[in-house]
């Protein structure tokens, strides 16, 4: 049963850590108005935006509908992932302005699907007449766009709600979100997604180049490039806010950091079956191991300081044996090809050669960054921002190097 494999969507899959989320929010918030822990707003919601941005990126799902992944929608969601990746590092930076942002699109969004639930096509009317999984689904998005409005007046108004209620709207919003998953998961078993047709660019002289790309010009990214470039784009701003910090001039919040990225490494565990030793079938064992890691990393950076040993030697070795086993995945067929036949090399194509080099390098700066983690002090700190720097560069010209090759499924699964 552990080992059968699993067939759930990255739509369930984000729903799944929305769901979490809310829930240990809900149920931190309870002792936090007793003073027992500090409950990092900042932080858990900037992880927040962080995922909305990742929903947004990936499947071009928004706060505000469904949209075709155009170069906007993109460029929106990165932007967005910036402002929430800032938040999370930087206690009290943007202060005020993560949570009123978040609950302007909780509010705004809901109040836009749940009329767009109602009066588009008469869906809701068409879906409570048919028993079975669309009664649910129906029930599942009422409750999650109302829930939604409710949650985030709560966060633009603090005084519309106390502690304890608001504690409740999170766990009632989980509930929500954990449904909604579950009648997803039905139905992309009953229906399986269909392939989308190319949004065809408007052939109108009227309309400039540069809008006509960005609106209507459908991105290639795959959903595990996307995550790459995520990833590096978090390292290079790490790195970029790591020099302030070294001075002296900004606070730093390692917890929320680890959390961040332990969150993002459990989605795409649960999502894509990336581990660090390649890249398997989903089993459900697999599935479970993903769901604790993003239970730790959601709590690292709501409740900040008290999981920082495990969420190091987690990450450290985490790091290290994906940098060790892809660095090995690498050499040992180069060798054995090598002994086989030493010409062999040269039938290789260029951008393959700049490829595998490429990720050499990756892979040895990633076990560098593991090893700090598990042996702080070890790596003089310019040299980790250095590392850190540079990862996210790699990682960035990896992403578009896969989707210039179109290597990007076997590209990916050679990490």
């Amino acid at each position: 049963m552990l080992d059968s494999p699993s067939d759930l969507t990255l739509g369930t899959v984000i729903l799944v850590i929305f769901g979490i989320f809310m829930l240990l929010s809900g149920l931190f918030m309870f002792p936090a108005l007793a003073g027992e822990i500090t409950f990092k707003q900042d932080s858990a919601y900037g992880l927040l935006l962080v995922l909305l941005s990742l929903h947004a990126i990936t499947l071009g799902k928004t706060p505000f509908g469904t949209f075709r992944r155009t170069w906007i929608v993109i460029i929106t969601g990165f932007s967005t992932a910036v402002l929430g990746t800032a938040a999370c590092f930087i206690p009290g930076f943007l202060a005020g302005i993560i949570p009123g942002l978040v609950g302007f699109l909780m509010v705004s969004g809901g109040i836009v699907l749940f009329i767009n639930l109602l009066y588009s096509e008469g869906r809701a009317r068409q879906w409570i007449r048919v028993p079975g999984i669309l009664q649910h689904l129906t029930f599942a998005c009422g409750s999650v766009y109302l829930t939604g409005i409710v949650f985030g007046l709560m966060l633009l108004f603090p005084w519309f709600l106390p502690g304890v209620s608001a504690g409740l709207v999170s766990l009632i919003f989980s509930s929500g979100f954990f449904y909604l998953a579950w009648c997803i998961h039905k139905l992309s078993q009953m229906y399986p997604p269909e392939e989308k047709p190319p949004l065809k660019t408007p052939d109108d002289k009227h309309i400039p180049r540069i809008a006509s790309l960005l609106l209507y010009c459908e991105t290639s990214l795959s959903i595990p490039v996307s995550f790459i470039l995520l990833l590096g784009i978090i390292f290079i701003e790490c790195s970029i806010i790591l020099i302030p910090v070294s001075q002296g001039y900004v606070l730093f919040s390692r917890d929320s950091q680890f959390g961040l990225l332990m969150v993002i490494m459990a989605i795409q565990v649960l999502a894509l079956g990336k581990t660090p030793f390649g890249v398997h079938k989903r089993s459900w064992l697999l599935i479970g191991i993903g769901v604790l890691v993003s239970v730790l990393g959601i709590y690292s950076c709501i409740v900040p300081g008290l999981l920082s040993g495990w969420m190091l030697t987690i990450l450290g070795l985490w790091n290290l044996l994906t940098g060790g086993t892809g660095i090995v995945k690498r050499i040992i067929p180069a060798m054995q090809s090598y002994r086989s036949s030493p010409n062999k090399q040269a039938f290789l194509p260029a951008e393959t050669k700049k490829l595998y080099k490429l990720l050499i390098i990756l892979h040895l700066l990633t076990m560098g960054f593991g090893m700090n983690l598990l042996l702080p002090g070890l790596i003089p700190g310019v040299v980790i921002l250095v590392n850190l720097f540079i990862l996210g560069v790699l990682m960035v010209c990896l992403a578009f190097m896969l989707e210039k090759i179109t290597m990007a499924g076997q590209g990916y699964r050679i990490l």
